[in-house]
């Protein structure tokens, strides 16, 4: 068998809304997206169904793709987490969330560090989490389950089969 070929990292993440222009709207000002607008989706009427954002300090453009019927599955699943270097940073966020009148968490203790979560228009959860300095390989999951039962750490949508069962 042949290996893979190589990767050269991620092109783009892609998260469903149910209303483009509410969404895009609140990633500038939550987030403090820019919006790319020479990479937005138009179908063939002319009806622009993505837009696409960049966030600061992070390399992968995100697709805001209008899918109603995906974004409202999605809602309290948390697919994305954005990663800060300290406690203060997410401290700092907490504090715009609140300013902005943001739907977010406390800033929690984690498994692999301090998290912060905030939800989108469609409660979409967004996590930000603190990096210890040597970044990843320097963190230690404990034994037993990372994911105490919490709103934000363990939200229903995302328990696993067996556990939700329960």
């Amino acid at each position: 068998m042949t290996s893979p070929p190589p990767l050269h990292g991620l092109h783009h993440l892609k998260l469903p809304v149910s209303d483009l222009d509410t969404s895009l709207g609140w990633y500038e000002a939550v987030l403090g997206a820019t919006h790319v607008k020479q990479f937005d989706h138009y179908d063939n009427d002319g009806v622009r169904y993505a837009a696409i954002v960049a966030l600061p300090g992070v390399p992968t453009p995100l697709e805001l793709r209008w899918a109603p019927q995906a974004a409202g599955v999605m809602r309290e699943c948390d697919p994305v987490m954005l990663a800060v270097e300290t406690r203060g940073q997410l401290d700092a966020w907490a504090e715009r969330f609140d300013d902005l009148g943001a739907d977010h968490s406390p800033v929690l203790e984690g498994a692999a560090g301090h998290l912060l979560v905030v939800a989108d228009p469609d409660g979409i959860f967004i996590r930000f989490g603190d990096l210890p300095p040597g970044g990843l390989a320097d963190i230690t999951m404990p034994t037993g389950n990372p994911e105490p039962d919490d709103r934000w750490l363990n939200p229903p949508p995302m328990q696993h089969p067996r556990r939700a069962a329960r």
